[in-house]
């Protein structure tokens, strides 16, 4: 089976490096000059290899209140998730099966995974109070991907699968055309991951079986912080708040930052960043359950995550490469990865290249402007300006659109330019688009018939 799964991947690689070359010769300013599109939303980040980039991540990615599951670390779904900006997902899989009532799901060790009834599923510790079917879930992602082909991904896997099965749910899904393939100790740049378009890191905690492209993190791949915030170095109990403490108070940051799984020698840094996300008692005999919205409006915030990634930059000599919370949504991850990252949000237009206009002189040329955006930032107030050659029209007044962030955000807007009444021949319009921070251009031509002179009519001869 594997043997016919890497044959089709790299049939499906040598595709998608085809397809990949031709958008990239396409996507051209008005002089002709090829402009990139973002990487993962930044222009900037497509020269950096993926471990010199910081990617938003979640922390049991797939436990979210969206979908109705209890005591959720999560508000949002994984492609929910993704569609906000999240890139690095931690993820736990099981063999399920439904108990009577057909609703929850009940763990099944993977000696029994050939039972009727098993499937593979999405689930944390205690798979009745939450859990998603594998495949379809997986499928969503890889419908995102592509839907936007200028993502790269992270995944780390507790994995309670034979390898092969989760080999096979990658295949099934269709996440296997995205697959990355090659070293985890020297990474490509996000640019060259896209070219080839393999966008999709698959790390594990433990065994990866003979699977080639599913890499043990923790042997030699991902280094990590400790996760479990409910203790202190000297394994002393703590609670929730005194846990937090030790993410958000300067004297605790150096300690929160020591390694934990994977050492030091990891090209992939993790920095866990959450507190009460365990479900059960701990040393304390206090309840830890679903993160408290409190806690990760806290823990989440831009300055906090700045300041705690920093520490770990000095102590670990590199800045993390996921930053993992639970409660996305409360407090602003996307942002603090942005200035982790030292970039800005800003939007990244293209213009679609109008139609060329023929008009008799003295009339209106109309030129209808299709906009794009594929940054990371609506531009509420882009300005669409128009030059014309001054023998052929009048040089008409700028107007203002709003273009959404979408990757790609659409917008129309038309221009209307009013030719010489003596004018005739035919000239380059220039369309200018700016705002935001981003600006382009395009063109096309005019042409401005001159209008013939009516004959006088001949006087009849007496």
């Amino acid at each position: 089976m594997m043997k016919s799964m890497i044959g089709r991947k790299s049939a499906l690689w040598l595709a998608a490096t085809a397809i990949s070359v031709l958008t990239f010769a396409t996507v051209q300013s008005a002089n002709g000059a090829t402009r990139e599109r973002p990487c993962n939303g930044s222009v900037e980040l497509c020269s950096r290899t993926l471990d010199q980039v910081v990617l938003p991540g979640t922390h049991n990615s797939m436990s979210n209140e969206e979908y109705g599951w209890a005591l959720a670390n999560q508000h949002y779904s994984i492609p929910t998730q993704l569609s906000m900006g999240v890139r690095a997902f931690l993820i736990d899989t099981h063999y399920g099966k439904l108990d009577g009532d057909g609703v929850t799901v009940a763990k099944v060790p993977s000696a029994n995974r050939n039972d009727p009834g098993v499937k593979m599923y999405l689930c944390h510790e205690f798979c009745q109070l939450g859990s998603s079917e594998l495949i379809p879930e997986l499928a969503k992602i890889s419908s995102f991907l592509a839907a936007n082909p200028r993502e790269v991904l992270t995944f780390v896997v507790q994995d309670a699968l034979v390898p092969a099965d989760l080999a096979q749910a990658v295949t099934d899904s269709g996440l296997i055309d995205y697959v990355y393939e090659g070293s985890t100790t020297q990474y490509p740049t996000l640019k060259e991951m896209i070219s080839s378009n393999q966008r999709v890191v698959m790390l594990s905690e433990g065994n990866t079986g003979d699977v080639p492209w599913y890499h043990d993190g923790y042997s030699s791949s991902l280094q990590e912080t400790p996760y479990n915030f409910l203790e202190d170095e000297a394994d002393t109990p703590l609670t929730p708040s005194q846990g937090m403490n030790l993410l958000t108070q300067a004297a605790n940051l150096n300690s929160s930052c020591r390694p934990n799984r994977g050492g030091e020698s990891g090209a992939l840094f993790l920095m866990n960043h959450w507190v009460n996300g365990l479900i059960g008692s701990d040393k304390t005999g206090s309840q830890n359950v679903a993160p408290d919205p409190a806690v990760s409006s806290i823990l989440n915030q831009p300055d906090v995550l700045v300041a705690r990634a920093r520490v770990c930059e000095q102590r670990r000599g590199k800045l993390p490469n996921i930053v993992a919370v639970d409660g996305f949504g409360d407090g602003d991850l996307v942002s603090a990865v942005r200035e982790l990252n030292g970039v800005k949000a800003r939007p990244f237009f293209e213009i679609a290249k109008p139609k060329n206009s023929t008009v008799k002189a003295g009339r209106k040329a109309t030129y209808r402007l299709r906009l794009s955006n594929f940054g990371d930032m609506e531009s509420a107030l882009t300005r669409v300006c128009a030059i014309v050659p001054g023998r052929l029209a009048i040089k008409p007044k700028c107007k203002t659109a709003f273009v959404p962030q979408g990757r790609p955000g659409k917008a129309t807007t038309s221009i209307s330019i009013v030719t010489r009444r003596k004018g005739k021949g035919s000239g380059k319009v220039t369309f200018k688009v700016s705002g935001g921070g981003d600006a382009t251009a395009t063109s096309a031509s005019l042409k401005v018939n001159p209008v013939k002179k009516k004959k006088k009519p001949k006087r009849a001869r007496r």
